[in-house]
């Protein structure tokens, strides 16, 4: 019994442990429901509901950051009588008026399609009705990072990570039932907001409740939410700058090659997505971990010896899980996809998860510079990176095909991947001068 208590007492301490649960459960639920959806949606309607979810993420232009800045109003507030419950009102109030604003917009844009272009298509749906559909996709989404975000401040992350579980595993499940039963990729979206939509109430109550409440009220105070403003609008511009990587590369990819292959590119992404995710669970507390290594040093060094250890096992961990998901990708397409689709598909697939390969060994480099103070070089290089994908990807559409979906992405890992090199150089700052060899 003593174990199992020492066991039961570290894991349920462990903001790591959670972490993995949290960052990871979302990309297996999603990776589970693939099969399914493209069963039941085809790969035509399964390239809809792909372009609705990047579609979706056009929202980051006024994404100001829903879960940090809700995190970061609790949390500086905790130690006040009702502050925690007063920092989410805050944020809640300054993150409806953004959603507010991406709602009025969105819906005069379906209105304009429907008046002056209702011909518009993709696939088989017009665009009038995709993008109400990706409207309450993004609004849902951006509520469940709100009270996601609340919950962390309070360094609840056992109920954090259990709640994201569950509202995944609940919003899929809808998802899944609407393609069987509907093969229209409109409900399909449609239901996995509404999932959702509960998912973000449950993490309201769970939160409230914490505080004596039952639910949060907005708290519009101009001041308190012009403060909050101030710190919100880096969360925007960081949002912006990976805009490319989670949605206009899909747009590209649909608009250019076809819902097909945005239905295989949406596929690859998503099992690729596996290593990514699995590095920012493990290294996402590189950076509060550089952050009091450089204030409060234990020993000469420490913050920048701590950034290479991090890098090397980042390296080393990225490295073998790349190598074992490229080992089995082929009957993992097979199995996602169907025997009768896969011919052709192959390369490209193995592509995109060499890209997320790459792309996830610069996450302890990539929370280092946020730690060291460096937050400018992670958004300049999301940037140059998220623009030469773009580039490419347009470029090598015709002699390349589908492949230059995968380039493009392999070229913004590959950019990125200079994160690494600058931490480096960032982290030499912070090592103890070399020893001096005493002379006769």
């Amino acid at each position: 019994m003593a174990p199992l208590r020492w066991i039961r007492r570290h894991v349920a301490c462990n903001a790591s442990f959670w972490g993995l649960i949290e960052y990871g459960c979302g990309p297996l639920i999603a990776l589970a429901a693939i099969p399914v959806l493209l069963h039941r949606l085809d790969t035509v309607g399964y390239g809809q509901y792909a372009m609705i979810l990047a579609v979706a993420g056009f929202g980051n232009l006024a994404n100001l950051g829903a879960s940090v800045t809700a995190t970061k109003l609790v949390a500086e507030r905790a130690h006040e009588p009702g502050g925690a419950l007063r920092g989410a009102g805050v944020a809640s109030a300054l993150i409806f008026c953004a959603l507010a604003a991406v709602s009025v917009l969105t819906l005069a844009a379906a209105v304009m399609f429907a008046v002056a272009w209702p011909e518009a298509s993709f696939g088989n749906a017009p665009l009038f009705a995709l993008l109400p559909a990706a409207l309450a996709m993004y609004l849902a989404q951006q509520l469940d990072q709100l009270y996601a975000g609340a919950l962390k401040g309070r360094e609840r992350f056992t109920a954090t990570a259990l709640c994201e579980c569950g509202g995944r595993v609940g919003a899929l499940t809808l998802a899944c039932t609407a393609a069987w039963l509907t093969h229209s990729a409109l409900w399909t979206a449609a239901a996995q907001s509404s999932g959702l939509l509960l998912s973000a109430g449950v993490k309201m109550l769970v939160f409230a409740r914490g505080e004596g409440r039952y639910g949060v009220r907005p708290i519009a105070e101009r001041a308190a939410m012009k403060d909050a403003f101030r710190f919100s609008r880096w969360s925007w511009l960081h949002g912006v700058s990976a805009l490319a990587f989670g949605s206009l590369d899909r747009v590209a990819v649909g608009s250019l090659m076809g819902p097909a292959a945005l239905a295989l590119y949406a596929v690859g992404v998503q099992v690729g997505q596996i290593i990514h995710t699995a590095a920012v669970a493990v290294f996402q507390k590189t950076m509060p971990r550089v952050n009091r290594l450089l204030v409060a040093p234990p020993s000469p060094g420490a913050a920048g010896e701590e950034i290479r250890r991090l890098m090397r096992w980042n390296l080393i961990l990225s490295a073998a899980g790349t190598l074992a998901l490229l080992a089995v990708s082929e009957p993992l397409l097979r199995w996602m996809l169907g025997p009768d689709k896969v011919a052709g598909q192959q390369w490209t697939f193995d592509l995109l998860i060499l890209a997320s390969g790459i792309l996830s060994m610069n996450a302890a480099a990539h929370f280092s510079l946020l730690g060291l103070g460096n937050g400018r070089a992670v958004a300049l290089l999301n940037g140059l990176g998220g623009a030469a994908m773009l580039v490419l990807m347009v470029v090598l559409a015709g002699p390349a095909g589908q492949n230059a979906a995968a380039i493009g992405r392999i070229a913004y890992a590959v950019i990125t991947f200079a994160a690494v090199g600058l931490a480096l150089r960032d982290s030499r700052e912070h090592l103890p001068p070399p020893a001096t060899i005493a002379t006769r």
